[in-house]
This record gives structure tokens, sequence and C-alpha cells, in this order.
């Protein structure tokens, strides 16, 4: 596998704080999972998990305990930090994803679960925002049960990812280490499931899992409205790396097949054939990654090494999208799924679409964040190209979209001053609404300008006394 590299620019990070010590062991946890726990719950939890980690570091199979019996506490890296500070300002809009998970694969030739590889990011994001401390979490349901009413399928996922192992590669206790590793070693299931989503998941990750995570220093962050709309496990995969290289000084990444389809999770003895391979799985994933995601994904023919006429490794390339490109993105997740794959593939359907209004506020979805409120943004402005002068344009920032007191949603513009907010409300508004309703078919009707707050000027500095 290529190199890592570095990103070309990092997101601010809170203040490093001294992480949680380490929970006790896990009898000692089950025991007051088992005083707290009301009485009709059930806790499961496997036999076998004493020192269950094996290690290959140096080519060499060694067998290491999975969790040290050092009595301090494990120390935060980036990832942990960054995870942190995304969860406490985003929640679950933001998912952030140790490169080391991003990079794992199912152990023994099996594989995961689209809901199972979904809901594991959630689960671990929620474990990064408290520095991955040894603890039982709990996950509410609504973040990861969707449209789907029950609960049948998200405790069928848990249970697939407490089955589960990963083949890992990354720092381990201070060497570079192939682990495979238990990814649970606990969950609770409610005799009597409730159908609510006040409801929670309770989960214990395995030390080993977390110890890799916490000694992580890249991660990706992946968007979590774009994550839940993927559609299949290829597609899944690749969109978590492409999402971990493509702000990188180097975002090209060079696999040989037998990696990249364990990367990918095509069931082991399936497509053996790389032209077969690369029609029923890359391709498709890569067609499909493009439409939602900020970048774009290629294999160039021409980087593709062989020998003779096989294929044996691929070069992928992962590529910002211009303005335009992420304008179209954005403008793609906000449309019913029903018709993508239709759009994917160039056959489309002209239907005519409910008013997603008089449907009720309840059907147009979460509302956008940060960075789709910015891609939205830039549709806008090549939409209003020659409507409204490009200085007032210039003058006015994208803040956030918001429910609208009279219903239906707005975007709200930061304007730099009072006398642009003022001639943008009575001078373009008309065209601003036109704009932004027809680009989101209805679902963003208004817009609100708010005025960005004066700087206080620094008082000046007394003069000395003569």
């Amino acid at each position: 596998m290529a190199g890592t590299g570095r990103r070309k620019a990092r997101g601010a990070v809170a203040e490093e704080s001294a992480p949680s010590d380490a929970a006790a062991p896990m009898k000692a946890n089950m025991a007051n999972m088992a005083k707290t726990a009301a009485p009709n719950l059930v806790v499961l939890g496997p036999e076998d998990l004493a020192g269950g980690a094996v290690i290959d570091g140096d080519g060499a199979a060694t067998t290491l305990p999975a969790v040290g019996t050092e009595s301090t506490a494990p120390v935060a890296g980036l990832t942990a930090r960054v995870a942190s500070a995304t969860f406490e300002r985003d929640g679950y809009k933001h998912l952030i994803k140790a490169a080391e998970a991003v990079y794992s694969y199912p152990a023994n030739g099996t594989r995961l679960s689209l809901p199972a590889q979904k809901m594991l990011n959630f689960m671990i994001h929620l474990a990064g925002s408290q520095n991955f401390a040894n603890k039982l979490y709990r996950l509410p349901k609504r973040v990861v049960r969707g449209n789907h009413k029950g609960n049948e399928r998200i405790f069928d996922a848990l249970k697939e990812i407490f089955d589960s192992s990963l083949v890992v590669i990354g720092p381990f206790r201070g060497r570079r280490s192939r682990a495979e590793l238990r990814i649970l070693s606990s969950y609770v299931r409610p005799e009597e499931e409730e159908d609510s989503d006040a409801a929670d998941i309770h989960f214990q990750f395995t030390d080993a899992f977390l110890e890799i995570q916490r000694s992580s220093q890249l991660w990706a962050k992946l968007s979590g409205p774009a994550m839940v709309k993927v559609t299949s496990t290829y597609a899944l995969k690749l969109y978590e790396i492409g999402m971990q290289r493509y702000q990188m000084d180097y975002p090209s990444l060079e696999l040989d097949i037998d990696t990249l389809r364990k990367l990918m999770n095509v069931p082991e003895g399936a497509y053996k054939d790389f032209g077969i391979l690369r029609t029923r799985t890359i391709d498709r994933a890569i067609s499909e990654v493009n439409q939602l995601a900020p970048f774009r994904v290629s294999m160039p023919e021409d980087k593709m090494k062989r020998k003779g006429r096989k294929i044996e490794a691929v070069t992928l390339d992962f590529d910002a999208k211009d303005e335009e490109e992420a304008a179209e993105t954005y403008l793609e997740r906000e449309r019913h799924s029903a018709g993508r794959r239709a759009r994917r593939i160039g056959k489309v359907d002209t239907v005519t679409p409910a008013d997603p209004v008089e449907s009720g506020l309840a059907d147009l979805g979460p509302l956008p964040d940060a960075d789709d409120v910015t891609a939205l943004w830039a549709a806008v402005l090549h939409a209003l190209k020659g409507k409204v002068p490009a200085p007032l344009l210039a003058e006015l920032e994208p803040e956030r979209v918001e429910e609208a007191p009279q219903g239906g949603r707005r975007l709200v513009l930061k304007a730099k001053n009072a006398a642009v907010a003022d001639t943008a409300r009575m001078n373009h508004w008309p065209s601003l609404k036109s704009a932004l309703s027809s680009l989101t078919a209805g679902m963003i009707e208004d817009v609100a300008f708010e005025v960005a707050a004066r700087k206080p000027k620094a008082a000046k500095a007394a003069s000395p006394e003569t």
C-alpha cells in the first residue's frame, strides 16, 4: 500500500485534555452492568476474550495480550482529539474515523453487511468523542435506524459486528503491526424491545480495538448525510478511503488486486477475473461515489501494473471537485433516492414532484450541514451570474439553513454591513428566492440576511507620564 502522505490543512483541534481512566476488567464491567440494568435486559459477552489479539509486527507470528497491564491512563492521539471536537460541534453530521479503521477489512474472508458497516462508523465516532475510553457506550437508535421503524435490523447489525473480527494495520504499542482484533466485547439487547427512538443501543469495544484508535494520528472526516445514502458495501469503502485521502498532497493510492478485494469487502472466491471484478464492483462503486462525494475517483488505465496480460496492481486517484461539481453533488444528495441510479447511468424519467412544504417538514430530511450550505451557495452564485451584481454577492456569505417561522426552510446569509443587507433585501430578494427554490426543488424557498458583528476596536495604549 502506498504511503499515507500528509494533509494540506487540518481543521481546528480542541486543546488536548487528559482522557478518562481505563475501565476495570470485563468481569467487573459486566457485574456493574448487571446491577444497573433493568431486570428484563440480557447482557451478552464472549467467554474467550482474555488476551485475544494476534499480532504480526515483523513478519514473525507473535501473540500479544489485547489488554495491557499498565495502570496509567492511555494518551489520546490526534484522531481522538479531532473526533471529540467534531462531535461537540457537529454531533453525527460529520463522523471521524481513524485511518487504521478505514483501511481495515474483515478477517477470515468474511464481510460486514452495509447496515453493519454504517452502524460501526457511528459507533466509532461516538467512542472517539470520548477519547476511545474503555466503557459501555450508549448510541441513540434514532441515529442509525433511518426510515425503518423496527428494531430487528438494528440488533441484527449489532450482532453481526459482535461476531466479527477486523484485520487492522497500524501502530500498536510503538510499532507498526498487523492485528486481527475482535471489535466488540459486549452489547446489551433488551428482552422486550422498544420501538421508541428514545431508546439507546448499549455496547462496549474491546480494548485492543480501542488502543488502535487511540494512537491514530490520521483520520477520515465522513459526512453522515452522504454516508447513509450510499447503497453498496463496495461504494461505502471507496467513499471512506477517498474522504481520508482527497485533501492530501498525494491523493493517490496504489493497491495490489488482492488488497483491493479485501478492502472493498469482495466475497472470497467471487469475481476472480479482474475484468468481471471491475465491471461488477469497482466501476459501479466509482460511479456511485462520484455522484455523492466531494471528490472524483478514477482508476487510470496507464497506471495499471501488468505482468503479461494479468493486472497485478491499480492506482486510485482522488481529486477534489470544483465549485460547480460540488454544487451538483449537493443537489444530488437532496434529490429523492428513487431516481439516483437512473441519473447515474443517464436514464431519467421526468416526474412531477410533490410540494415538499405541503407534505410536511418531517419529509424534508435533516437540515444541511456547513459543507452542504457552502456547496448550495456556490450553485446559487452560478445561477445568479448576470442577474445580481457580482460585487454585492461577494459581500454575502452563507451562514446556515434553518426552519422559517412561516413554514418551510430558508437560507441565512451574513452581510458585511447593514447597507449590503438592505440593498440585497430591497433589490434582489426575489432573484435569490427564485434561484434557491429552483435549485432545491422547493425545499428552500426563502432567504434572510444577518449583519456581521463588528469587531471591537483595540483600546489605545495610554501614553506614559512625563
